[in-house]
């Protein structure tokens, strides 16, 4: 929770606190879920459907990561006053980049859309994290941060619903972009007007563009390295695993969209990471995720039939959504004064170990 000075007025409240969380869990849903994880999840189907796109995936998933890298480096600097306009964009980027994928006449133009719709995400957990964290009494806001960070999961059952109920390989994409800039316009209305830490004065945050003291950074190394290697193993999954379930299990690609309902059914189980936590530590809590998405991984790349794919992709998504929750709740514990900048950290972290994942490992 961000600390004030003791002379100035208390923070004001969202205009609806749980109408902010939905719309929250709505953002997540659409720059993560269908946006940013949806050039793996759906390019067997458009592939299918347009074969001048079958050698975009790995440049694709390449690119959606690295972009989501720069632009969390980006949400980080500028959650801390700037977190409604912050989510505003997240929304409006996702959304451009959907649509740009959707339209995308061959391999180079779908990257660089994919490109765009990867930095949506990027600024939407740093602007979240501020947000719900001022909107919400201290005592719920843990369960808070992972309940809208499960919005992922949502974002993967609507997507594999609508492939199972459509198949059009671009109506998907225009849905994603009808939502992202439909949650980030509700979010930037609903959020509190006021900057979300003031300069200066007794137990207030650091000004904008401060450096983070030496302790602060030195705590942060290990997390940093665990979310990486963590990231490196789930790339596998997030980009090729749509792919390479339908090349080893025989699965029709009119049947993939089960494969998605599965991650976010699973991924519903995120929620239970402030619980964990609780219960543990975030350190204990991360290491039982990261030893969760390790296992499932192994299990979708070895599959040969597709309820053994559908098994491994459920666990993996309840590791992965627990594991991106356990780090919002290690990056408050770490750096309680700026949680959103701490969170943008952790996740540039994730990402930066998915880009190389993506660009090193195959189908």
């Amino acid at each position: 929770m961000l600390k004030r000075s003791l002379h100035s007025s208390p923070p004001p409240t969202a205009r609806s606190p749980l109408s902010l969380v939905l719309a929250g869990v709505i953002l997540i849903a659409g720059t993560y879920g269908m946006a940013r994880f949806g050039v793996g999840l759906l390019h067997p189907q458009m592939a299918a459907a347009r074969p001048d796109l079958d050698g975009a995936l790995r440049p694709a998933g390449t690119a959606q990561f690295t972009s989501y890298c720069l632009a969390v480096l980006v949400g980080g600097r500028l959650a801390r006053r700037r977190a409604r306009a912050l989510a505003l964009a997240a929304g409006l980027v996702a959304g451009a980049g959907a649509l740009g994928l959707m339209l995308a006449p061959g391999v180079a133009t779908f990257t660089a859309a994919a490109f765009v719709a990867g930095a949506g995400a990027g600024l939407a957990s740093p602007a979240l994290v501020p947000l719900l964290d001022r909107a919400v009494p201290a005592g719920r806001s843990g369960l808070t941060q992972a309940a809208v960070n499960s919005g992922t999961a949502v974002g993967l059952v609507v997507v594999g619903a609508v492939v199972l109920l459509t198949s059009a390989a671009l109506t998907p994409w225009l849905m994603v972009a009808v939502v992202c800039v439909g949650a980030g316009w509700a979010v930037h209305t609903l959020a509190p007007e006021v900057p979300d830490a003031e300069p200066g004065g007794a137990g207030g945050s650091a000004p904008e563009g401060s450096a983070p003291a030496a302790g602060a950074v030195g705590g942060m190394v290990l997390p940093w390295l665990l979310a990486a290697a963590a990231g490196g193993v789930s790339a596998y999954v997030w980009t090729y695993g749509p792919s390479a379930v339908v090349r080893d299990t025989g699965l029709g690609t009119d049947h993939i969209g089960w494969l998605w309902v599965a991650v976010g059914v699973g991924g519903l189980v995120g929620v239970v990471a402030g619980r964990l936590v609780d219960l543990t530590s975030p350190f204990l809590a991360f290491l039982a995720c990261a030893a969760g998405v390790l296992l499932a991984t192994g299990a979708v790349s070895t599959a040969t039939q597709p309820w053994a794919a559908v098994l491994g992709l459920a666990l993996f998504g309840a590791a992965y959504m627990a594991l991106t929750g356990t780090l919002i709740l290690w990056g408050r514990v770490l750096r309680p004064q700026d949680a959103g900048q701490a969170t943008a950290w952790l996740f540039l972290a994730l990402s930066v170990g998915q880009a190389v994942g993506a660009a090193l490992v195959g189908p």
